[in-house]
């Protein structure tokens, strides 16, 4: 009887798994790990909305963008529905961080 593979499924980590991480790699207490992944987040935020876009050294750059209106499909009925304009953040892969998947 041939056997079958099944394809392993990464998940995405949780916000309780980063702030285990960051304790561990760092030896701070889980409380202020999850501090300072509350703040770094906020900081991102701001930084976004005073100025457009953020600099991530090393991993890549956040940088706010804005999606037009646009004519999409409702998929159950296939009607015709106008989309809003919305705002997005766009990510950019820095080289370091490209290099890094080859």
């Amino acid at each position: 009887m041939a056997t079958t593979k099944t394809a392993t499924v990464k998940k995405e980590k949780s916000v309780s798994e980063l702030v285990n991480a960051l304790a561990e790699t760092t030896g701070i207490s889980k409380a202020k790990a999850k501090e300072v992944l509350d703040a770094h987040a906020e900081l991102l935020i701001n930084e976004l909305k005073e100025n457009g876009s953020v600099q991530l050294a090393g991993i890549g750059k956040l940088k706010l963008g804005e999606r037009a209106e646009r004519q999409g499909r409702n998929p159950s009925t296939g009607e015709a529905i106008t989309i809003k304009a919305s705002k997005t953040v766009k990510f950019s892969g820095s080289k370091r961080l490209k290099d890094s998947f080859q």
